[in-house]
């Protein structure tokens, strides 16, 4: 859906915007390439916290309106590194800046993949604007544009995310740096369902076990950063959305306020989307209905010259949401989330210091209405309607400390610790919906508690093309239940209490050959503690499974460790870029599924029941992406990714191994940003490397196309628009599930035309 564009050239006003009133003053300046002085063409000067821009002409040469104060100003050109300068605007003076831009590597029009970090956080970005144009009505789906990423349907928003192969709690997900987790048995809602993406600023992946100093257990990580508060004063700005797509009949509306004045500075969001039933590209109507809204806000404090306190809360509900490839629908969805951080930087040995402090929680009601267990069928055992609904609830606090060190001029390191506390639970109950009887009632989870402490330190080398970096992680983690049901207790275990002392670490090495080639490697080796479901959950659906078969928890896992290796390629040339990234994983304990004799719990399930156990598993895949600068104007970008991941204590392939995927890109932008249409196309092979036994099936290969364009106006308006799956392709993606009834598993919608119409102030 809509996102809105704040602070990006499509929203100045030819190069005045909204500084024209009275008390501005003139800057004027020149944008001059730094190899031989030469003036740049066409470069965007921007004062991002003003919405003020303009381009430079033949000799280089740039004027931009500002009112008095401090601003941040910027030029970018492409073939060239975006400088930015902080500028003085005095009443009664004029301001001149001259601007010297050093020769770059074209940037990815689409998603940037960048090396391996020294300090072991490789990223793979969603810029602003991306997010932007990416209309997307959940932010799972903008993973899907990144190679070797993909997120699993259940329905038509909660998109889970998958890494490489990892999925679910393999996956540590944050927001603002909170750890996030979902709170429904059934993974309705991921931890990216509980923030619209119009609040989405960037979106960070970590592809392999490097982020350690994010928190615990990250075999591979995703960070998302709201829109960050304002740096220098500025009056009340902001922006108003809103947006219609066809077949889903979805809307949604937005709204933003920011500002600071006095060292206070501030930010408001609220959202409301909701959509109805899809068509496939067959024609198939596939349940879709939702709801939700949001709001969302910052206030941020100035701590003398180098101190930063901020406070954020936001508070969602959602609901009802029809999701096909479930047992129940989602009655509703309650989340909050409070965040208080303090960043301190400094000049001296001690370089930065951040503290923060979370408490997430999500309430979530399930019910069968709408399915067909709602129904009364005489073939069926029970014959009689069925009311079944479930209540679930997750609560997370945690907070974390870290402390950047500069040893000397090559030597840098950071040190810290953190700690979540976890509490999960989830009861269920069954009636006769015709007489109002209860049948029984019972618990999925017991009131579970996972609990982790850890530490940890970074070093870091740096001389001159050479980079080097280690990491150690140290966490002690603690699981408990209260109780549990009397059927596991005595089938599955009584000792409910676990204690695990866990240690990770990971070295990166990223050196450049030359101006133009950088190689790195990574290796690492992480721990990650079974979840409440792995453990715990008492003959329910799995969501890792595609069968509707009964699974049950196992008390005495082992944690999985993930030991993978990295090698990177980067080619960075003045109208071309390219990256090639290749890695291996072996998972040692990896938590798998297995059939047992246990009985099950409902008549209408198979008879086979499932219980999580250790095994080992292995992956290898590569991704690549490049770009290429056709014209000043046109540029050529693609992307391609191979996974391959083998369950070996079965004998099968893993479950959820994405297909070969290539997606190529074409777009034109004029040089002022005005004005831009790109299209995209999506080739996809089959996929019958499956696992079988855990009810995965073969899917077919599939070929879409997506096509986007946007238009800024001088009064502060854009409006944006589009077709997404332009042939109407009828298709499913590899990893959806599968709609528990018929088999089927959850189609993607077919053609959508969307529009958006976005005022900014």
């Amino acid at each position: 859906m809509c996102l809105v564009l704040i602070g990006m050239p499509l929203l100045g006003a030819f190069g005045i915007g909204g500084a024209s009133a009275l008390g501005a003053q003139q800057v004027i300046g020149s944008v001059l390439s730094s190899e031989d002085g030469s003036p740049v063409r066409g470069a965007v000067v921007r004062a991002s916290e003003a919405d003020v821009w303009a381009t430079t002409d033949g000799s280089g040469t740039f004027s931009l309106t500002l009112h008095p104060g401090a601003h941040a100003v910027e030029a970018s050109a492409l073939g060239y590194r975006t400088t930015a300068l902080q500028v003085m605007v005095e009443g009664g003076r004029s301001t001149t800046l001259t601007f010297s831009l050093e020769r770059r590597p074209l940037a990815l029009e689409g998603i940037t993949v960048s090396v391996l970090r020294p300090d072991l956080m490789p990223r793979a970005r969603l810029e602003e604007r991306q997010v932007e144009e990416a209309n997307p009505r959940d932010a799972g789906e903008l993973l899907r544009a990144l190679e070797g990423v993909e997120a699993v349907r259940r329905g038509p928003v909660g998109l889970d995310p998958v890494v490489r192969g990892l999925r679910e709690t393999e996956v540590g997900t944050y927001l603002d740096g909170a750890r996030m987790f979902p709170a429904g048995p059934a993974r309705m809602d991921s931890p990216l369902t509980h923030l619209d993406p119009s609040a989405v600023r960037s979106i960070e992946v970590v592809k392999g076990p490097y982020a350690l100093t994010w928190g615990a257990g990250n075999l591979s990580a995703i960070r998302v950063e709201t829109q960050p508060l304002p740096q220098a004063e500025t009056d009340v700005r902001g922006s108003i959305a809103a947006g219609f797509d066809s077949n889903l009949g979805a809307t949604e509306t937005t709204a933003k306020l920011y500002g600071k004045g006095a060292g206070v500075s501030y930010f408001v969001h609220g959202a409301f989307r909701e959509g109805n039933d899809y068509e496939s590209g067959g024609g198939q109507l596939v349940p879709g209905d939702f709801r939700s809204w949001e709001a969302r806000g910052k206030v941020g404090f100035d701590v003398g010259d180098r101190g930063r306190a901020l406070l954020s809360a936001g508070y969602q509900e959602q609901g009802p949401i029809d999701y096909p490839g479930r047992l129940l629908a989602a009655d509703f969805f309650e989340s909050t989330n409070v965040l208080a951080t303090f960043d301190w930087s400094g000049d001296g040995r001690i370089r930065g210091l951040n503290v923060e402090a979370y408490h997430n929680k999500v309430d979530h009601g399930m019910d069968n209405t709408g399915k067909p267990t709602r129904m009364a069928m005489p073939t069926r055992m029970p014959p009689f309607a069925l009311d079944v609904s479930v209540d679930s609830y997750m609560r997370v606090s945690g907070g974390r400390v870290g402390l950047d060190l500069h040893l000397d001029d090559q030597w840098s390191a950071e040190i810290g610790g953190d700690v979540y506390l976890s509490n999960r639970n989830a009861d269920r109950r069954i009636g006769n919906l015709e007489t109002g009887m209860t049948m029984f009632e019972d618990m999925m989870w017991p009131d579970a508690d996972i609990n982790d402490a850890g530490a940890f330190g970074q070093l870091s080398f740096r001389r001159g093309g050479l980079r080097v970096a280690g990491t150690v992680r140290g966490d002690f983690v603690k699981a408990s239940a209260p109780t549990a049901s009397e059927f596991f207790l005595t089938h599955v275990g009584s000792d409910l209490d676990a204690a695990e002392t866990n240690l990770s670490g990971a070295v990166t090495m990223s050196y450049d050959v030359d101006s133009n080639w950088t190689m790195t490697g990574g290796l690492g080796s992480v721990v990650r503690t079974a979840d409440a479901t792995e453990r715990y959950s008492d003959r329910i659906p799995a969501s890792k499974a595609q069968m509707t078969a009964e699974f049950v928890g196992n008390p005495n896992l082992d944690p999985e460790r993930s030991l993978q290796g990295d090698v990177w390629i980067d080619g960075r040339f003045e109208r071309f870029s390219v990256h090639v990234g290749a890695f291996g994983r072996k998972i040692y304990d990896y938590i798998t599924l297995q059939a047992t004799a246990l009985p099950k719990r409902l008549p209408l399930s198979p008879n086979t029941v499932y219980q999580y156990v250790n095994g080992e598993a292995t992956f290898r895949g590569i991704d690549m992406a490049f770009a290429a600068a056709l014209s000043d104007v046109l540029t050529w970008d693609g992307s391609f990714s191979y996974l391959y991941g083998r369950d070996d204590s079965v004998g099968e392939p893993a479950i959820g191994v994405s297909p070969l995927r290539t997606t190529l890109g074409l777009r034109y932008e004029d040089q002022a940003g005005r004005f831009y249409v790109g299209g995209t196309a999506h080739l996809v092979a089959e996929q019958d490397q499956v696992a079988s036994s855990r009810g995965e099936i073969p899917t077919a290969s599939y070929q879409t196309g997506d096509l986007r364009a946007g238009f800024g106006m001088t009064n502060g308006v854009t409006v944006r628009g589009g077709i997404l799956n332009i042939w109407d392709e009828d298709y499913s993606d590899h990893l959806n599930a599968k709609n528990p009834f018929t088999g089927i598993p959850v189609a993607e919608p077919g053609r959508v035309l969307f529009v958006d119409v976005a005022w900014s102030f």
